[in-house]
């Protein structure tokens, strides 16, 4: 009798452990396929070589930033806007939402008046539009268009800067398209460069803080229809800018967003100008 327990006993182990064999296979593969498909290729870091060069507006310009969250200016082109500053350019950022949807709007704007601060923007340059977080896709396109437009309008600049339409986040998108939408009838001569932060799972790569690396595209979105920019930052940029990405502590109590703002402090930042506008703006 005891024989023949072992036995069922030494099956039963066998056939369990071809099942859990079996599931961690299982697991393993759909875990490859997971990686590859939803996670972004980018562009080799050799392939910062491959991308002109974006200068820094000078004393005279005007540049509008518009910067969907409290921190999206910073960790997009924070970078950009000191430099221009330091250059004796005129910045101004309009922030779009309230940066409201936990609940945290006085905090997060407290963090974003610090660091605009720190990046050189008087809080005389910040404009806050107050458009509800995470809503904006069902915002009015056309209100949302027009209180942008109103922003261009009054301000005059000679360089927008905006949200890539491709990103990831809904508020991001919806700010990209009105203001793409915008540029397309804007006679005014203008320069306009879109920045992009989310684009599929773990994007920018390495998700890490790696300040000798470049941001560089997704592979998905270096194409013909796109062309990519870089920025250098001068090392007193860089550390200018990873003052003020770190003045936003309360995005850094999110294990993701902690992952995603360390993953922008680089050596450069990234711009792009779609085909369809290329032939209107200049780079």
């Amino acid at each position: 009798m005891r024989k023949l327990i072992g036995a069922f006993r030494l099956k039963f182990s066998k056939r369990r452990y071809r099942y859990f064999a079996l599931a961690a296979s299982i697991i393993a593969v759909c875990s490859l396929l997971f990686y590859y498909t939803e996670v972004p290729a980018v562009v080799a870091q050799s392939g910062i070589r491959q991308l002109n060069q974006v200068t820094a507006p000078v004393s005279g310009q005007k540049v509008l930033v518009f910067s969907p969250h409290p921190d999206d200016e910073t960790i997009g082109v924070g970078g950009y806007i000191a430099q221009s500053i330091r250059n004796g350019a005129d910045v101004r950022i309009v922030l779009v939402t309230n940066g409201n949807k936990y609940h945290q709007e006085a905090v997060r704007y407290a963090e974003f008046r610090k660091a605009t601060d720190i990046l050189g923007v008087p809080e005389s340059n910040l404009v806050f539009l107050n458009f509800p977080d995470g809503k904006l896709r069902l915002e009015n396109e056309t209100v949302l268009c027009a209180s942008l437009q109103t922003q261009i309008d009054q301000y005059n600049p000679e360089v927008i800067v905006y949200p890539h339409p491709k990103d990831y986040n809904p508020d991001h998108a919806a700010i990209g398209r009105a203001v793409e939408s915008i540029l397309k009838t804007e006679s005014r001569h203008v320069t306009a460069y879109e920045y992009l932060i989310h684009y599929e799972l773990l994007y920018p790569r390495p998700r890490e803080f790696a300040p000798n690396l470049y941001v560089l595209p997704p592979k998905r979105l270096a194409t013909p229809d796109e062309k990519w920019l870089s920025f250098a930052l001068p090392r007193d940029i860089e550390d200018c800018k990873e003052e003020a990405v770190f003045t936003y502590q309360s995005q850094f109590r999110s294990l993701e967003l902690n992952g995603l703002l360390r993953s922008f402090i680089r050596k450069n930042e990234l711009f792009a100008i779609p085909r369809n506008l290329q032939d209107r703006l200049t780079p």
